[in-house]
């Protein structure tokens, strides 16, 4: 089965307001890690990664609509070059529980207005860090199946920087400070990625980033909301299923972009899922966690290391061309893909 393309990035975050400035900001290793006016409970404020251009007083829905309306900017003259008619978007969310409720529909309804209303919501999946790649394997599956015509846009958003989520944290004691030192920092994004069906980007003359070669999905029994102790057997599935796929037939990555937000929980889950999967793990091993430039981004981490992955070769890592992306939320829900990087004709000259 030949493999979807990758046509399309829009994305904003609080270090770039569209897919070039997120990307180069990335690469320089910039942050907009910063204090906020909440306070925890030994009275210090709250460090977040906020979009600085947004008003602290924006609700957790104001603030993602205006993520994704800016994000959305990036993939607007491609679908405006499209032939008349509704584009599938298959769209990402965060996971009931932790921080303030989303309001879905004001949500949906500003996406379809910033587009004339030519968007049309497939399937919203609520699942944080792993809903971008339950989107992902949707539209992948309509598209060869020719559900979704020719193309398909695949998003994400999430804000954890409201006041109301930041005061969340506190009350979880989630959040990085002197009396969790193995804490998270709270961040947001959005991003859109446009998919092209195999041989359609040609026929509509659209340039290729990078050609997905595989999506899986998995559960974990024993998720970081749960007290037991987690064995990775989620993501050592979702993982297994990736290697075993016919697309990679046996090769290995050639690096590793996680959407976690870095915290030690995280990163013991990954070490015993890459033990059992070491054949598709890169040598030397590669890992460049999303914490670590935006903090956590929930939902919204998906595409934008999606564009990273994509995009890390062309930084320093010419041979890096293959490379697993994967997103574990906290409730336990996984996704995981490989995207192959694809040079256009001015970077093979």
């Amino acid at each position: 089965m030949r493999a979807v393309q990758v046509v399309g990035l829009g994305l904003c975050t609080p270090v770039g307001t569209s897919a070039h400035m997120t990307l180069a900001s990335l690469r320089a290793g910039l942050v907009r890690f910063a204090e906020t006016e909440v306070l925890d409970e030994v009275a210090e404020p709250v460090r977040a990664s906020r979009l600085s251009l947004l008003d602290v007083s924006l609700s957790r829905t104001q603030r993602m609509v205006a993520l994704a309306r800016q994000a959305l900017v990036g993939v607007r003259p491609l679908l405006d070059a499209l032939p008349p008619g509704r584009v599938p978007l298959y769209l990402g969310l965060p996971e009931a529980g932790l921080g303030a409720r989303v309001e879905q529909e004001a949500l949906v309804a500003a996406l379809r207005a910033e587009t004339a209303g030519r968007l049309e919501v497939v399937k919203a999946h609520e699942s944080g860090r792993a809903a971008f790649f339950e989107a992902l394997a949707s539209a992948q599956k309509d598209l060869h199946s020719g559900l979704a015509g020719a193309l398909a846009l695949v998003g994400a958003v999430d804000s954890l920087a409201d006041s109301a989520s930041l005061e969340a944290h506190v009350g979880a004691r989630l959040h990085l400070g002197r009396r969790n030192p193995d804490g998270r920092i709270p961040g947001e994004g959005a991003g859109f990625v446009v998919l092209a069906r195999p041989g359609a980007s040609k026929s509509l003359k659209l340039e290729s980033s990078g050609a997905l070669l595989g999506t899986s999905l998995a559960v974990e029994p024993r998720p970081f909301t749960q007290s037991r102790p987690s064995l990775a057997e989620g993501l050592t599935e979702a993982l297994h299923a990736l290697r075993q796929s016919v697309a990679m037939g046996g090769r290995r990555v050639d690096a590793v972009v996680a959407c976690q937000p870095g915290d030690g929980f995280w990163a013991t889950e990954f070490s015993r899922a890459y033990l059992r999967n070491a054949a598709l793990m890169p040598e030397p091993l590669r890992v460049l966690v999303a914490g670590e430039g935006l903090g956590d981004a929930g939902a919204g981490a998906g595409p934008i290391m999606l564009g990273v992955a994509l995009h890390r070769a062309r930084w320093r890592h010419a041979a890096a061309r293959r490379t697993l992306v994967y997103g574990s939320a906290d409730g336990g829900r996984i996704g995981a893909c490989i995207v192959e990087m694809i040079r256009n004709a001015k970077e093979e000259a």
